[in-house]
């Protein structure tokens, strides 16, 4: 795995002695305000929007998943935007106890292969910025990482698990989808720099010095 081991950082720069779980909780807080807008926006969209990812349907089809989706993103709004939070919420707290993810649940059937393509490909466009934030974690947390609750797989995996709370059909929560992709994800860079922008003010580096076996 890639580390960025460049120049020495004496000691941990927390901001006048912060713990490592409250600089945990600012950053989380303000990405989750920035996730909460992208959301709006998504909810704000979704009804023009839907039509263009029905257009290999009839009238009548595309119509009736209008009315259910558009129902639901109402109806539901609140729990599944209460189950999208609370799973990435525990995402923060098992990175926080330095477990891993992989409490989300894998996507089955054909949505599994677009969220990953979806994934892979915010992941390749963003990878800048996503390896500056692993970084900026790994001098908060002075070891290694392979990943963090910021990246884009457990974003998708969790929308899609939380929409499970709403009463779509499975092919109705798999047009979703791709909205999620366009009016959140596809402005994914704001939620990284968001994070960066909040380690940089608290003073956490982009370079550690990880201790030999020696040490």
């Amino acid at each position: 795995m890639e580390l960025n081991t460049g120049a020495r950082v004496v000691s941990l720069p927390q901001h006048k002695g912060m713990k490592r779980s409250a600089i945990l909780r600012l950053v989380k807080n303000n990405v989750d305000e920035k996730t909460d807008f992208l959301i709006d926006g998504l909810k704000a969209n979704i009804a023009d929007a839907l039509f263009e990812e029905m257009t290999n349907l009839s009238e009548q089809q595309a119509l009736a998943h209008h009315f259910n989706i558009m129902r639901a993103m109402k109806v539901d709004e609140l729990k599944y935007r209460d189950v999208f939070d609370a799973l990435l919420t525990r995402t923060w707290d098992r990175f926080l106890e330095k477990q891993d993810e992989d409490f989300l649940e894998n996507p089955t059937g054909k949505i599994a292969a677009l969220i990953k393509s979806l994934s892979d490909r915010t992941t390749n466009h963003y990878k800048v910025l996503i390896n500056d934030t692993r970084y900026r974690f790994q001098t908060l947390f002075q070891r290694e990482l392979d990943w963090h609750p910021l990246f884009p797989d457990i974003y998708y995996r969790a929308f899609w698990q939380a929409l499970k709370e709403t009463n779509l059909s499975y092919d109705e929560r798999c047009l979703v989808v791709p909205l999620f992709h366009r009016f959140v994800m596809d402005r994914y860079g704001q939620i990284l720099l968001t994070a960066n922008r909040t380690l940089i003010e608290l003073k956490i580096d982009t370079t550690i010095q990880l201790p030999t076996s020696s040490q």
